[in-house]
């Protein structure tokens, strides 16, 4: 897949527009609509974003945290069939266009066969352009208009991107990844800490991660541990370690299994479900009893409700990740 970042002339094009923050599970049957049209209409398939959210331009103080980082965002578009990922530049001057004026700059891009939105996107200065202004367009230009209906969750809940934030600032992994359509995920360089779980027993992986990711609320949760083509059942903490603090915010992992050495490399943990709130324990040792306990309540998971994924019932610590995953 092309990633686009400057406007030029192009082909034949369907065009799928919106934020697609965190590629949940709404934008991924928006973008595969958008892959069955441009088949059908022998044209290339682009999906069209901006480099960051339009709040960080419009209210920097009430600007979200990200779902993903943007190569994140590219590799799961890729993954959905898309020919080119374009990522056009927000700024003020994108916040006044005209939504005439947008839909002008789009088509003199590529040749507009079509183009796939949500139900509730809009576009251009005060969010004046809809879906009706897209339909409005394409009989006189001579575009197909595909809109896409709320997509929603088992218990009836309209999936959005911050519907998503929601779950994660409640500690609600399990709803985000229903949402999602997989595991909220957190990745980073592994860097030297204070080491201080190895010194009470239990070694953790200190995952730095970008500035824009959105942190979940803080507490202890059971994840997948991940490093190249290897994954542990685990639990990761994320916070500011109130028994014995850094100083900062932490995303600590532990695996269950083995002590993978992962300093200076690339890891992920996936969060699969909240285990607890953080909590400040008079003594290091009573700190030690709490993990402990954590480890049993997750070895049980990973053993019954987690078994279709094979972890801790006859495969090794450290299995390929793409083995029961």
């Amino acid at each position: 897949m092309d990633i686009i970042r400057e406007s030029g002339p192009g082909g034949a094009r369907v065009v799928a527009l919106g934020t697609f923050d965190g590629v949940h599970r709404a934008h991924q049957t928006l973008i595969r609509e958008a892959r069955s049209l441009s088949d059908g209409l022998g044209a290339k398939l682009r999906v069209c974003t901006f480099d960051r959210h339009p709040l960080e331009v419009l209210r920097p103080e009430a600007a979200p945290g990200r779902l993903q980082t943007e190569r994140e965002q590219a590799e799961a578009v890729a993954a959905l069939g898309a020919d080119e990922l374009r990522i056009i530049p927000f700024t003020r001057e994108t916040a006044e266009t005209e939504p005439e004026d947008f839909l002008r700059r789009l088509s003199a891009e590529c040749g507009l066969r079509g183009v796939v939105v949500g139900w509730n996107y809009t576009f251009g200065r005060g969010g004046r352009g809809t879906p009706e202004t897209l339909r409005k367009a394409g009989e006189e230009q001579g575009f197909q208009v595909r809109v896409i209906d709320p997509v929603r969750t088992e218990s009836g809940e309209v999936i959005s991107s911050s519907a998503v934030r929601e779950k994660l600032r409640r500690g609600d992994a399990a709803g985000a990844a229903e949402m999602l359509g997989y595991p909220y995920t957190l990745s980073g360089t592994v860097v030297n800490g204070k080491h201080q779980g190895t010194r009470i027993g239990f070694p953790t992986a200190n995952i730095e991660t970008e500035e824009k990711k959105l942190l979940p609320a803080y507490g202890v949760y059971l994840c997948l541990l991940s490093s190249g083509d290897q994954c542990w059942p685990g639990l990761v903490n994320i916070g500011l370690q109130p028994t014995l603090p850094s100083g900062r915010v932490t995303v600590e992992a532990h695996a269950l299994e083995g002590s993978p050495e992962l300093y200076g490399r690339q890891a992920s943990v996936r969060l699969l479900r909240y285990l607890r709130a953080e909590k400040r324990f008079e003594t290091a040792d009573a700190l030690s009893g709490q993990i402990r306990r954590d480890q049993e309540t997750a070895r049980d998971f990973f053993q019954k409700d987690f078994s279709s994924g094979g972890f801790l019932a006859g495969k090794p610590a450290g299995m390929p990740m793409n083995q029961g995953n």
